[in-house]
């Protein structure tokens, strides 16, 4: 018989909640998310790309899409929207939509859905999906911290990252999420296993809104956690996520 037991040994709580409906653009903040096996309810569904190539917007590889950083990108009752500068939104669906979007890049952009079955965006053509992430991306504060503590220069902004879900511990240090690849952490009754590191690309310096543009971020992560920043998460049991719920993980402990 086994002297151990498997407790639940609580790790931090749930600060932020990120959701992005359209891909490479800014997200928004949320006080709860459904969270499915396919990630949260709404995320990454969209995407823009250039009607005459077909390609879609990769800021992180190409200059000219660079502008993507700086709308913003929310769903309310009316469905998806587009956020631009000088605070106008619109929905994917709007006809002036493609116009906005054309003037803010100085070349033709529309809007495309990866797939999805909400009959109000049904009308946008089908793009393909570059990425091949895991459904949920999770970044700690201590990461922040450490990354601050290296690059004492630089603006690190949990932004530059695009979480999902900003967790902030309560006594680890250092990048302490790779040390919790291959476990099962609960975030809220959401219960996930954490597969592999987030590799950073150049999305991570570029500038955007109230941040500038820092090479030296990217080049820390390289030197000083193997590229990686962050981890990514498969779901095992959907739930209903909050911001200030606890974060656990089981752990082993030998009976008094």
């Amino acid at each position: 018989m086994s002297s151990h037991w498997r407790i639940m040994e609580t790790i931090g709580t749930i600060k932020e909640i990120w959701r992005y409906p359209v891909s490479s653009l800014g997200g928004e903040l949320c006080r709860e998310a459904i969270v499915g096996s396919s990630g949260v309810h709404g995320d990454r569904q969209y995407a823009l790309f250039d009607p005459v190539s077909g390609a879609v917007a990769a800021p992180e590889k190409e200059p000219r899409w660079r502008p993507a950083l700086f709308l913003s990108s929310a769903i309310d009752a009316d469905g998806p929207k587009i956020g631009f500068p000088d605070g106008s939104w619109l929905n994917l669906t709007d006809p002036g939509l493609r116009k906005m979007l054309g003037g803010h890049f100085g070349f033709d952009v529309a809007v495309g859905r990866y797939g999805g079955t909400d009959a109000r965006t049904a009308s946008l053509p089908q793009v393909s999906n570059r990425y091949s992430l895991a459904p949920i991306h999770l970044v700690t504060t201590a990461s922040l911290q450490e990354l601050e503590t290296i690059v004492p220069t630089s603006q690190i902004d949990r932004r530059r990252f695009r979480p999902n879900i900003l967790v902030e511990v309560q006594s680890e240090t250092g990048f302490v999420e790779m040390r919790w690849i291959g476990k099962t952490v609960h975030l809220d009754g959401l219960m996930t296993k954490i597969t592999e590191p987030a590799k950073r690309c150049g999305m991570t310096l570029v500038a955007q809104p109230g941040l500038d543009e820092q090479a030296e971020i990217l080049r820390s992560i390289v030197r000083h956690a193997s590229r990686s920043l962050g981890v990514y998460c498969e779901v095992k049991e959907p739930a209903r996520v909050r911001v200030g719920a606890s974060v656990s993980r089981s752990a082993l402990t030998t009976p008094a």
